[in-house]
């Protein structure tokens, strides 16, 4: 059943039975994030890579030549990517970079962390998880787990965890980290999102979620589930990553 169908289905039947439909739909919009173990969750949404998979050789060369249009504001930046919504000419899967590659980003900006790296490929690291890390043709972004395994193929020591226990050790012995979160524990519509953060001066820095988010410094990263996204973010999973 379509999301349109089933709400005017549960709109029709609360008008007859004098049913909450706000408090149906709340419950609906926060159930995944607060009754589906985290684990079971990445593990499905990897196993949708397969569907809706299609081959997209054309897109390399376009993204190429559009990604020379944001090596500027890259500088501006110190390196990294900080605005994914700029990204709408160029392309991942069925959909625009600007909608569904906030885990490739986040690869990008853990490389130029971890490497120096001004020139690095990132149209290429694209077409990498175009061929095996999309979820659903890129409607749903890039699987988690492909995350990790980029990094372990290209000879990056790696820790992750689902566990949020699990989160500050990981943290304090990571060069750079990779988190992934549901942005609003109380309304999956808001959808995942998935965050590079470095570490300056004892200081946690979030980077490509929203305007200006590398600015402000964290004390761990439980003080950044609880501050960013104004307090509504939950976690998922989160990957450290070393220097060769």
């Amino acid at each position: 059943m379509s999301p349109k169908i089933l709400f005017i289905f549960l709109l029709l039947l609360s008008s007859i039975n004098c049913i909450d439909i706000t408090g149906i739909l709340a419950k609906l919009k926060s159930y995944l994030q607060n009754n589906v173990d985290n684990d079971k969750f990445i593990v499905f949404m990897d196993s949708l890579k397969t569907i809706l998979y299609r081959d997209f050789p054309d897109h390399l060369s376009k993204n190429k030549e559009a990604f020379k249009n944001h090596l500027a504001t890259i500088k501006e930046n110190k390196g990294y990517i900080e605005d994914q919504s700029k990204y709408k000419d160029m392309s991942y899967g069925l959909m625009p970079l600007s909608g569904n590659g906030c885990e490739l980003i986040a690869i990008y900006n853990a490389l130029y962390e971890l490497t120096g790296n001004n020139n690095i490929d990132f149209p290429l690291i694209v077409d990498i998880h175009e061929k095996d890390g999309m979820v659903l043709g890129g409607l749903f972004g890039t699987s988690i787990l492909s995350i990790e395994k980029y990094f372990i193929k290209n000879g990056f020591p790696t820790k992750s965890s689902s566990k949020k226990e699990d989160y500050e050790n990981i943290a304090k012995g990571s060069d750079v980290l990779i988190l992934t979160i549901y942005n609003n524990k109380e309304d999956i519509t808001d959808q995942v999102h998935t965050i590079a953060i470095t570490k300056k001066n004892g200081k946690y820095f979030v980077h490509n979620n929203g305007s200006n988010s590398a600015l402000t410094g964290y004390d761990s990263i439980t003080d950044v589930l609880k501050k960013i996204n104004s307090g509504k973010a939950k976690d998922i999973f989160l990957v450290g990553i070393n220097k060769k």
